[in-house]
């Protein structure tokens, strides 16, 4: 039956994030953005997150909130279409066009990861289906994210929380990022490009903007400097991007990176 908690305060929201190694719980206070509670659940087996999601969502103290808003945020890969281009029937094709199964070579699994303007290509395991997919508006952009997410999950979900939103983690991210370039004032050199790099434990996420206009965005795996380093001078080199007259707003980056990369671009922002 649906959770609706005994809490006559209905000012928080919960997101459930869920990732390759397991998800996690976070309530939030919804007049200041604040986190009142957050729990992480680890899952070694994919196959028994259902289960271990069924049983993380009985947890007592979830039953004290009536949550104003609850999201499903994945983790998974996405990819962008241009809003004036998307069309629903379209979204599986084009999904395993980014994102094909595993190409098998002389009997072992290869992964590749590829990125490419306005989204990412990368080769994973698995078969995609319709159910699967999702997408997000980002009107902030101009543009749609797809993303994959289990379906079974999101009906466990739905038992308890029949209103819950499905959520890209990218997606999350390009609208923070899209609202933090509109309130930048305009630069001087009309030819300026920005470009916003921010660097989490295991990934990196990379957005373009020329003004307002959106040109490129994709989440790429990266778990040290060098790899950050070799994903960001590869993707400002295919963009043709100037390193003395763009602009690098870089969030999250160590020392040591912030000194490798003021090597090769004369701005950089932190």
């Amino acid at each position: 039956m649906p959770a609706t908690g005994s809490n006559s305060f209905t000012n928080y929201r919960l997101s459930i994030r869920l990732g390759a190694d397991g998800f996690s719980f976070s309530v939030g206070s919804t007049p200041d953005g604040s986190v009142v509670q957050e729990d992480r659940f680890p899952v070694t087996d994919p196959a028994a997150m259902a289960d271990v999601l069924r049983q993380a969502l009985r947890k007592p103290y979830l039953m004290d909130y009536r949550f104003q808003s609850v999201e499903l945020v994945t983790e998974g890969p996405s990819t962008i279409v241009p809003l004036e281009h998307f069309n629903k029937s379209d979204m599986l094709a084009f999904y395993r066009l980014c994102f094909p199964p595993s190409a098998t070579v002389q009997g072992s699994t290869v992964n590749a990861q590829r990125s490419m303007v306005n989204g990412q290509r990368s080769m994973v395991n698995g078969q995609w289906s319709m159910a699967d997919m999702q997408y997000q508006i980002l009107s902030s952009v101009e543009a749609v994210m797809l993303f994959r997410l289990d379906q079974s999950l999101l009906r466990i979900v739905q038992e308890c929380y029949p209103d819950v939103k499905a959520c890209c983690a990218d997606a999350q991210e390009l609208e923070r990022i899209a609202a933090m370039q509109e309130k930048r004032p305009a630069p001087e050199d009309a030819q300026q490009q920005d470009v916003h790099l921010h660097v989490a434990e295991h990934s990196i996420f990379i957005a373009v903007f020329a003004r307002s206009k959106l040109l490129y965005a994709a989440s790429q795996p990266a778990a040290n400097d060098a790899d950050r380093t070799f994903l960001l001078l590869g993707i400002w080199k295919a963009l043709d991007l100037n390193p003395q007259r763009d602009v690098l707003h870089l969030e999250g980056a160590s020392r040591e990176l912030q000194k490798t990369i003021g090597e090769y671009i004369l701005n950089v922002d932190y």
